[in-house]
């Protein structure tokens, strides 16, 4: 064994990875749970292999005329740590505020989009502290001297590069918060940031590298395919317009509506914000503020229209709040896009997905009860002893009516909307179980409710 091998299989004995979280968006009916991977060499791997080696090596038998690499300098100033190294990634820049600063700014020029932001702080309460560059939230998080295990690592896709720009100077900008939005002021607080390399970090674009067909303006996308939906319209707007417009001629009745905006990027106190979407044809559906693939793929929403296929479709776009009052947000954007849905199954009605894939996984369509909206609530009971998707949604119910959808998992009251599908994915269970989906307020003028049950192609 030469000297290579034992340093790759000391490697080997000290690789670990870790599953980063994902933040659920308000208002989202599911969200995937996606995995990054990182390199964390452990204490204890380290110490078995160290074992392996000095068993293994006589001394001076070998010698090694490469030095290793330097660890990475930690950065002090004002007394305060900034940790040289987090997980993998060495740092690449450190900054820290004087004592009693409940704000701090200093400018700084991105070389890579590959990093992470870690926000540090120390104080005598409970704060939050809030890291952003050129308006644009890189890092919250609870106040700590020291870096968490888990970190808000960017993307190349963040929405972050459209207002940071890799090569041009951009202003950071740290706060520290009590837990009702307000400055802090305490004599012993301080504020800190490390800017690491994150080399491990995936982006968060599932289907690869942005394509040439693909409608892309300051940075943000909406892709030309998603699976098997097929991009008919697509706009996004200047920053600070909060009303966008297009339009489109689908194929087929079932089209996807797929938002994305920026708008919750650009305030600190927890706001929720809604993309309400409107087309010509009487449909209305709520979108959600995303950005990336997998964000806006999460978010989208699958409707049917009231017209014949082959008639042009306007829509309109607009950010408001939770109660769907028009809201501006001067930095922000926002954009809509509307897909054709693929191969399509008729129920009573209803076009319906063949297959639909989450996460890796395809599922197919195998049967769906529909019933008149007026009737208030539809059932399906679940299978046994494997995994299954479950869509539910309606047609045409008319203004002002609510429904709520009740999983296995997840329950949740929906905001007004005329029209749209959604989707859960569930375990296999050991036993027949109920899903239902149900009129939650409000009286419906027509339409209908249903619910298809997908399972695994083989």
């Amino acid at each position: 064994m030469n000297l290579q091998d034992l340093r790759d299989e000391l490697t080997t004995r000290a690789t670990t990875t870790d599953e980063r979280p994902t933040d659920l968006l308000p208002g989202i009916k599911t969200k995937i749970r996606r995995i990054r991977r990182r390199r964390v060499v452990t204490a204890t791997g380290m110490a078995a292999a160290a074992v392996a080696l000095a068993v293994t090596i006589v001394p001076g038998a070998l010698t090694n005329s490469s030095p290793e690499p330097a660890e990475p300098t930690p950065y002090t100033q004002n007394g305060f740590t900034v940790p040289g190294r987090l997980n993998a990634g060495p740092l690449l820049k450190g900054w820290v505020g004087t004592l009693g600063e409940s704000r701090v700014e200093f400018d700084w020029t991105p070389t890579t989009k590959a990093i992470n932001f870690v926000g540090l702080c120390r104080v005598s309460s409970e704060a939050l502290i809030w890291v952003r560059v050129n308006g644009f939230t890189v890092d919250h998080r609870p106040c700590t001297s020291e870096p968490a295990p888990i970190t808000n690592g960017l993307t190349s896709e963040s929405a972050l590069w459209a207002d940071a720009p890799v090569g041009r100077p951009a202003k950071v900008t740290l706060d520290l918060l009590s837990l009702q939005g307000r400055p802090l002021h305490d004599a012993a607080q301080q504020l800190a940031v490390g800017i690491y390399s994150d080399e491990t970090q995936y982006g968060s674009a599932p289907w690869g590298p942005t394509q040439p067909d693909d409608y892309v303006r300051d940075g943000l996308r909406f892709r030309q395919r998603v699976g098997l939906q097929t991009r008919l319209a697509a706009t996004i707007g200047d920053r600070g317009a909060m009303q966008v417009g297009t339009s489109f001629v689908a194929p087929s009745r079932s089209v996807v509506v797929q938002t994305l905006g920026t708008p919750e990027d650009y305030v600190v106190n927890d706001v929720e914000y809604r993309i309400q979407v409107r087309l010509s044809d009487g449909n209305s559906v709520n979108g959600y503020p995303a950005i990336g693939d997998q964000g806006q793929l999460d978010t989208s929403q699958p409707i049917q229209l009231s017209v014949p296929a082959g008639r042009r479709v306007q829509v309109t776009a607009r950010l408001v709040d939770k109660f769907g009052t028009a809201v501006s947000v001067p930095r922000a954007r926002i954009g809509v896009a509307i897909y054709d849905s693929g191969p399509q199954v008729t129920v009573n009605g209803i076009d319906l997905d063949q297959e639909k894939e989450v996460d890796g996984t395809r599922y197919r369509f195998d049967h769906a009860v529909v019933v008149p909206a007026t009737q208030g609530k539809v059932q399906l009971t679940t299978p046994v002893g494997k995994p299954f998707l479950w869509a539910y949604g309606n047609t045409n119910l008319g203004p002002g009516v609510t429904t709520r959808f009740d999983g296995l998992t997840a329950h949740q009251d929906g905001p007004p909307a005329s029209s749209g599908f959604g989707w859960m994915t569930e375990d296999a269970r050991p036993a027949p179980k109920t899903v239902s989906y149900q009129i939650n307020a409000g009286r419906p003028t027509g339409g209908k409710l249903v619910i298809a049950l997908y399972l695994p192609v083989p």
